[in-house]
């Protein structure tokens, strides 16, 4: 059993993690630190420009990894198991939830998903960012337990409300002072039968860094240079304007120059406006630079960039894609293994409710990227590769069909019709 002690300890070291994981969450939604800029002088401008790269940054990863949902086959060809998966899937909206945890881990590093079977006993999953949920592992990398906390006020005191998972069941805690936690009175532990702890960590790799997190710093100097360029423009609309020789002009005269909008010197006079001299030049130039070194560091192509557009062959696709592509296969990678256990899960309670025995390792993946693609290019290479590959992984290959064996299910019910229509003709 976990220990009050072990509770305390991972919920100081939580506290210490959050900075950093709000401060991810707030750059993705457009909260950066130039909005809590102070100037030391009040009087002169302080526009607060926020630059959306971190936003764009996991939209374009999100969009071109995660927008087509992933496909499942069965190695053996259990269309029973596929059928009883899909059903948990589509309870609990999996191709929302797969694309959520994908906006989360590539944000955070990483994110979990918590499993249990509800009140009706059906299987239900949610994904949970590291803001929401601890996750304790041990020296091996294997999960010992994991919780979630929040405080309550009970009787105008601040108390400290724990669920808690580990390899047996759910049991709930309650602190009064964050030192140490016992059963909470008003909640019953319970068994969640999984037979392992049911929380799956979802890596965005092995670092645990975030896609934007190593180029805050450039997108902080992003957010000052078009901030202090506002600020020089408000500047100049305000600038100061000089009379030279005209000692002697007074407020009334100053009025009467904004209403005439007529200034009327002699030639000793001059007028012009105080202003400071910018090299728009190296600004640009540096924008630029940075600009660059973001979307390269990233690998974040500029889809609307003419360079992008300009050539739309497979081939050159390809290559501007290249670096998006192989962050992807990572997140494939990483993605899979918690998969995996996703799957191992659900198995484990289908089979204690229908005394089957499926077996996890029977399903596999297909990830399919969202991009521009010549459709009857593919299927023209799907056709020649018939003899040579199942019909379920060459239909897993086109970017129209989501599920390959509903399709050969369709197909197989059509040719039997088929038979059936053409015996009765023979009788005639």
């Amino acid at each position: 059993m976990v220990t009050s002690n072990q509770i305390r300890d991972a919920i100081k070291k939580h506290k210490l993690e959050l900075p950093r994981y709000q401060k991810l969450f707030n750059y993705y939604i457009g909260k950066h630190d130039i909005l809590n800029r102070v100037l030391p002088d009040p009087e002169k401008p302080n526009n607060q420009i926020v630059t959306d790269y971190a936003g764009t940054i996991i939209d374009t990863v999100v969009g071109y990894f995660a927008s087509r949902p992933i496909s499942y086959i069965s190695k053996s060809g259990n269309e029973q198991y596929l059928n009883d998966l899909q059903e948990v899937y589509y309870l609990n909206d999996a191709e929302d939830t797969d694309a959520e945890i994908v906006k989360d881990f590539s944000i955070f590093g990483k994110c979990y998903e918590y499993m249990w079977v509800d009140q009706a006993g059906q299987i239900r999953f949610t994904e949970y960012s590291p803001l929401e949920m601890v996750v304790v592992k041990d020296r091996k990398d294997n999960i010992q337990f994991a919780f979630r906390y929040w405080t309550e006020t009970v009787n105008e005191k601040p108390i400290t409300k724990v669920e808690l998972y580990n390899d047996v069941g759910i049991y709930y805690l309650v602190s009064d002072d964050d030192e140490t936690f016992v059963t909470d009175p008003n909640e019953e532990s319970k068994p969640h039968f999984f037979g392992e702890v049911p929380v799956s960590i979802y890596k965005n790799n092995d670092e645990e860094i975030g896609d934007f997190e190593k180029q805050i710093p450039m997108i902080d100097q992003l957010d000052k240079l078009l901030s202090d360029s506002s600020n020089e423009l408000e500047s100049w609309v305000n600038a100061y304007l000089v009379l030279a020789g005209y000692k002697g002009t007074q407020s009334e005269d100053i009025q009467k120059m904004k209403q005439d909008g007529v200034l009327l010197l002699d030639e000793v006079g001059q007028a012009k406006f105080l202003t400071k001299d910018v090299n728009v030049n190296f600004q640009q130039n540096f924008f630029d630079t940075v600009d660059n070194l973001i979307h390269q560091q990233t690998a974040t192509p500029k889809l609307t960039s003419e360079e992008f557009s300009s050539n739309l062959s497979g081939i050159a696709i390809g290559f501007k894609l290249f670096g998006l592509e192989s962050k992807s296969m990572i997140k494939e990678r990483k993605m899979e293994k918690a998969l995996r256990k996703r799957i191992r899960l659900i198995t484990t309670i289908l089979n204690l409710k229908k005394n089957s025995s499926y077996s996890f390792s029977d399903i596999r993946f297909n990830f399919t990227r969202n991009l521009p693609q010549n459709e009857a290019e593919v299927t023209d290479q799907i056709t020649k590769l018939v003899n040579l590959v199942d019909h379920e992984t060459l239909l897993s290959w086109h970017p129209r069909i989501q599920e390959p064996s509903q399709v050969i299910k369709k197909l197989k019910e059509e040719e039997d019709s088929a038979d059936l229509d053409s015996i009765g003709d023979e009788n005639e």
